[in-house]
């Protein structure tokens, strides 16, 4: 097969790509292809629709950081859709509800908030008023706050908190044994607004420029710097070309690592191989398995009071009497490990579970359930809706008994017309970020140690002149957001048009 010649070829058609290529075009480029190994552009932005065509996006909902966010801003002065809005802003306080106990949020006794936001001026003044101090994992912190605090606290502080703090998995998508305490907390410039849909922002963007551009099911199997950079394809093409922006994931791009291991999907050889920068800063970085658990309902039978609902990883008074006796910080945290051991089965209250209650912020009768790193890839692997339906039904049973409603009826399989007082279940829709080979994940994520900047500094740099790297992962700006991505493929489209005649 002959060699094909454009003056730039970009991996990947998630937003990244999209951007590039559309910046690229409006700057006078001509000769550009976008190779894409799904059969659809958008990447890790992935609206589907479900039951009576409801649309939910599997992947980035929210614009975040409102008040610096480029992306939405481009969004906001764009003319009224014929659609309806194209954003909502649905920040709100979470209701937040324990397996035995029930509701726990606004107790003037407890004053979870507050102490949530003052774990939150611990974390920051540890890591950013100290010099020198080690990372460690968000429980062992969290662990540390209430070891130090605890003759200021009641017993169902103690008992509480620590279950409150754990919505923050939700944000990176792992479990706080293994999420960085240092990166944990970060302050949003700005309100966050919910998405409806990505498809609009996908589409938009990607009508820009030349639809011939993009070529669907064409991975990339090896990228080639001789002279010009040389980019072959898994199905046999080839495309010489003076520059290459690679926009796949971090999670991806780090299976080109492996050298002399069998092929495998999504996996690009490089040759040369990836810079030492760049290698080097995959030891420091990592990324989460931020999966949805989408439940559809025939109609709304509970409360639109709020748009957040958040249950409580389970908890007990031995705990609180661990942190009350143990007078020995390291001999405290054994403690408390040891009876976690031996734990093979995941249990739903064993997590935390963020729900998006769509009834109050778009009117449509679904929860959205955000799970984290290991639930994610568990629940991914099921297959099953009715299976995934038992797994959480007593977490939803409790969700609905909170807000005023009977318990769930599955009727998925069943012809249930109406009910007393009990929403009947539709649908099920669940993610499959872990197990699909161009993803392997959800976005970038700190452990305990790490360090971003790294990665960062390294990807922007490239892995030369010719060949450069975009996404969500290669920027401090928006890292692991949409319009960080959308930077990015802006920002490296920018750098080749300053770099090259055409």
């Amino acid at each position: 097969m002959s060699i094909q010649d454009k003056a730039v070829v970009i991996v990947g058609a998630g937003i990244a790509g999209l951007k590039a290529a559309s910046r690229l075009y409006e700057c006078g480029v001509k000769s550009c292809v976008v190779l894409e190994a799904r059969n659809r552009i958008g990447g890790r932005l992935h609206t589907v629709e479900g039951y009576q065509g409801r649309k939910y996006d599997l992947g980035a909902s929210w614009h975040h950081d409102t008040l610096r966010n480029n992306l939405f801003l481009e969004e906001a002065q764009l003319p009224p859709s014929e659609n309806g809005p194209r954003f909502v802003f649905d920040d709100d306080q979470a209701i937040l509800i324990d397996q035995d106990r029930g509701r726990v949020d606004m107790d003037p006794e407890m004053n979870l908030e507050i102490l949530e936001e003052e774990l939150s001026s611990y974390t920051d003044h540890e890591f950013h008023q100290k010099l020198g101090v080690a990372d460690c994992s968000f429980y062992e912190m969290v662990m540390r706050y209430l070891f130090e605090r605890r003759q200021f606290l009641t017993d169902d502080q103690i008992q509480y908190l620590p279950q409150v703090a754990r919505f923050l998995e939700l944000w990176h998508g792992v479990d706080w044994t293994i999420l960085s305490a240092k990166d944990t907390y970060f302050g949003h410039i700005g309100r966050n607004a919910m998405v409806l849909n990505y498809d609009s922002v996908v589409a938009r963007i990607a009508s820009s420029f030349p639809s011939d551009w993009i070529k669907l099911t064409t991975e990339v199997h090896s990228i080639k710097r001789d002279g010009k950079v040389f980019v072959s394809t898994r199905n046999g093409e080839q495309f010489r070309c003076d520059h290459v922006i690679i926009t796949i994931p971090q999670s991806v791009l780090s299976l080109s690592l492996k050298e002399g291991e069998p092929k495998e999907l999504g996996r690009i050889a490089f040759e040369p191989p990836l810079r030492m920068p760049i290698t080097k800063a995959f030891e420091k970085m990592h990324y989460g398995c931020l999966g949805k658990v989408i439940f559809e309902f025939e109609e709304c039978q509970w409360s639109k009071e709020r748009s957040r609902i958040t249950t409580l990883a389970n908890s007990n008074r031995d705990f609180v009497r661990k942190l009350r006796t143990i007078n020995d910080f390291p001999q405290l945290l054994e403690s408390l490990n040891e009876a976690d051991r031996g734990k093979e089965q995941l249990e739903p209250w064993d997590h935390p579970h963020v729900f998006i209650n769509l009834a109050k912020v778009t009117g449509v009768p679904s929860l959205v359930m955000l799970i984290q790193e290991p639930l994610t890839q568990f629940i991914e692997t099921l297959g099953d809706k009715n299976i995934v339906f038992k797994f959480f039904e007593s977490v939803l049973n409790k969700v609905m008994l909170t807000l005023g409603s009977g318990p769930v009826v599955n009727g998925m399989d069943k012809e249930i017309i109406s009910t007393a007082g009990s929403p009947i279940l539709r649908n099920i829709i669940v993610t499959n970020w872990s197990r699909e080979p161009y993803s392997l994940g959800a976005y970038t994520a700190c452990h305990p140690g790490d360090d971003p900047i790294d990665m960062v500094t390294a990807l922007t740099a490239g892995q030369d002149d010719r060949i450069r790297f975009a996404g969500e992962h290669t920027i401090m700006d928006g890292a692991g957001c949409a319009y960080g991505a959308w930077e990015s493929g802006k920002r490296e489209a920018d750098y080749v048009l300053a770099n090259t005649s055409i």
